[in-house]
């Protein structure tokens, strides 16, 4: 780089600086959320309590799950539950936790992964298990899940059967010969396989700084790990 080039580029160096600094002196939430509002979730009139503005959020239960969609370490459990995923509305949480918690069996919008979806898919669905092992599908995580299966991609039926199913989802996957199975996006927490446990939405909103906002969501993860539910570990 010549010299006015580098001068220039200087410049830029030193709002670098400034900016990690402030990002130092930030603080974010703890590792349990405990100065974090939140919401428990068990009718879907209970969403009017979440609101619907922009902010970050985490969904914890206390309904083990046995996959995670990454190899990262993930977050502590807590309360005997566990955060299980986070993300970032830039305009209405209420409507993301929606979509996530109280979805149609056919919602086309990417959502939480936990149950299978009992059709064949022609949308955008993550898959849940593929005879392909090139394809990306969820590994195998949790406490009910044998040392030496640990971490095995799911690539067969046998595999996909250690999740965490209804005797519905069990059923369709025994009478399936098919190469793939694919998640349902989202689930209803209303719905039987879901019901007797406790969802709770953790939320920071009315954040006027994106930047701010971003970082939350980042730095959280970098401190506690990636929740099991997340498919990127930063970005979309």
């Amino acid at each position: 780089m010549d010299l006015v080039n580098k001068k220039r580029n200087e410049i830029w160096l030193k709002e670098d600086l400034k900016f990690r600094k402030l990002e130092e002196k930030a603080r974010i939430p703890n590792r349990r959320l405990s100065n974090v509002p939140f919401v428990k979730l068990k009718k879907e009139s209970d969403l009017e309590r979440v609101p619907d503005k922009r902010g970050c959020y985490w969904i914890w239960t206390n309904e083990s799950i046995n996959h995670s969609l990454h190899g990262n370490k993930t977050p502590n459990k807590f309360n005997d539950g566990e955060i299980i995923y986070n993300g970032v509305a830039k305009d209405d949480i209420r409507g993301r936790i929606r979509k996530h918690l109280f979805g149609t069996i056919d919602e086309g919008w990417s959502a939480i992964s936990m149950d299978i979806y009992l059709k064949r898919s022609v949308s955008h669905r993550k898959k849940a298990m593929s005879r392909d092992k090139k394809k990306k599908t969820p590994f195998l995580k949790g406490d009910k899940i044998p040392k030496s299966l640990s971490g095995e991609r799911i690539s067969t039926k046998k595999l996909l059967l250690y999740l965490c199913l209804s005797p519905k989802e069990r059923k369709y996957i025994k009478e399936k010969n098919y190469e793939e199975f694919f998640f349902r996006n989202g689930i209803n927490v209303k719905e039987p396989k879901h019901r007797r446990f406790k969802f709770k939405v953790y939320f920071i909103t009315e954040l006027t700084s994106l930047s701010y906002l971003e970082y939350v969501e980042k730095k959280w993860r970098e401190n506690n790990g990636l929740p099991k539910l997340c498919s990127y570990k930063k970005g979309r």
